[in-house]
């Protein structure tokens, strides 16, 4: 039985009737996605090809570069994201895919990316460098502490402090170090610290999600601990967890009982290392008394001191000798000065440039005196050129001409010197000495005509 094949479509056309139903159907214009991206390519025209997947399924996504070029962070493989877009069909493949029109970090993803960015920012300002560290005194005195009071991570860092330096004061100010009334806690607290005058502050709290621990990432708190006048010590969350605020601090702990070991010194160290040096001490001080005495009994057997004269009497001689030496350098250095003074004044004499001025002072006189006359030569000469100049270009003045009788004439403001250049019935004007007189040309005689 032959079938009728009018009734069977074409690939194509079955593609193009769904890709119409999806274009149509108004709850796939604008569908909402969360997921992880994978296979993500940037093409070199802006354009980002790449899929969403979750657990269970995995869709196409295309995102054009002008929705691209909107994104304020780089899509990567693995990013956990927020798509908005609509649902279409690419007919070459007969997949259906999504347009992506926008895309944001999802959740903890967001908060990790607004971190980087307040690094960057931080960063570009030039707060990280070292040169802005602050170094911590080897001996405090008095000790700030900035956390919560009701915290075990609290407990742990006076135990520690009390243990390693029993010598160092201790003031606690309590700080909500979580939820939405900590950040101005934190910085409230700060400024109250560092108006106390401590040697050192720490500022810290125990471990706690990335949400948890947020409000030591935030901007405002990490310009408040790089703005503190006193040294600073930040041990936020465990080893693992590095806030904003790490970065500014003068320095960083990993964890808040790390902290307070790092703000003081072991007082068990300090007693091995004051024992080690009293010893040092009492070695030194025995060694010198030894050489003292052996000194002080060299000195006891020296035969001057068995005899005192003999310290006297050398000292004199020596210091009549010391006089006598200076005295005669003393007279023979007057006289090389006098006689270098001498020698100076003979120079000075026969170089005086008196003699000098005066004859240069006539000679100028006299050369001054011609360079006048011939001026005034010179001038003379120019004055008679200038009049016979003058004779000269009055004997060809146009103006001289006419007053001899002769006019000249024009047509069109142009001198004519050819007739044949009018026609009859031109208006010409001739000029005189004195005056103009307009006329219109009624024969015109050319040189070739007679």
């Amino acid at each position: 039985m032959a079938m009728d094949s009018t009734k069977y479509l074409s690939v194509q056309s079955l593609t193009k009737y769904i890709k119409y139903k999806f274009e149509k159907d108004p709850y796939l214009q604008r569908v909402f996605l969360k997921g992880e991206l994978s296979n993500v390519k940037h093409h070199t025209n802006g354009h980002i090809y790449f899929s969403v997947k979750d657990d269970q399924s995995v869709i196409s996504a295309v995102m054009f570069r002008y929705d691209a070029d909107k994104l304020n962070f780089k899509p990567e493989e693995g990013q956990n994201v927020l798509l908005a877009g609509n649902i279409t069909l690419y007919e070459r493949r007969g997949q259906y895919q999504i347009y992506v029109k926008e895309m944001q970090i999802d959740g903890i993803g967001q908060l990790f990316l607004k971190l980087e960015e307040n690094k960057e920012l931080l960063k570009i300002k030039g707060y990280l460098k070292t040169e802005h560290k602050k170094p911590l005194p080897a001996f405090p005195e008095h000790i700030a502490i900035v956390s919560s009071t009701t915290s075990a991570a609290i407990k742990d860092m006076i135990t520690t402090l009390s243990r390693r330096y029993p010598l160092v004061k201790v003031t606690t100010l309590n700080t909500y170090v979580q939820g939405g009334r900590s950040k101005d806690s934190v910085i409230d607290n700060l400024k109250r610290a560092d108006a106390l005058k401590a040697d050192t502050v720490i500022l810290a709290r125990g471990g706690g999600s990335i949400e948890d621990l947020w409000t030591f990432n935030e901007l405002e708190v990490a310009l408040a601990v790089f703005n503190m006048k006193t040294p600073i010590v930040t041990g936020v969350g465990h080893e693992t967890d590095i806030t904003l605020v790490d970065y500014v601090s003068d320095l960083r702990a990993p964890t808040p009982t790390a902290a307070a070991e790092q703000a003081v010194p072991n007082i068990k160290d300090l007693n091995t290392r004051l024992g080690e040096l009293h010893r040092q001490l009492d070695n030194l001080t025995l060694s010198r008394i030894s050489n003292s005495r052996q000194m002080l009994d060299n000195l006891s057997n020296y035969y001057k001191f068995k005899n005192p004269n003999l310290l006297y009497t050398e000292q004199t001689e020596r210091l009549r000798d010391l006089s006598s030496t200076l005295d005669n350098f003393m007279s023979q250095e007057l006289l090389n000065l006098r006689h270098r003074l001498d020698k100076y004044m003979s120079a000075l004499a026969y170089n005086n440039p008196a003699p000098d001025i005066q004859k240069y002072q006539s000679e100028l006189k006299r050369t001054s005196g011609d360079l006048n006359r011939q001026m005034k030569m010179m001038i003379s000469q120019k004055v008679e050129r200038l009049a016979a100049n003058i004779n000269v270009l009055e004997s060809v003045s146009p103006v001289q001409i006419l007053k001899r009788g002769y006019s000249y004439t024009t047509f069109n403001n142009k001198i004519v010197t050819d007739a044949k250049n009018l026609n009859v019935g031109d208006v010409i004007e001739t000029s005189f000495n004195s005056g103009t007189v307009s006329a219109k040309v009624t024969e015109v005689n050319t040189d070739d005509e007679k």
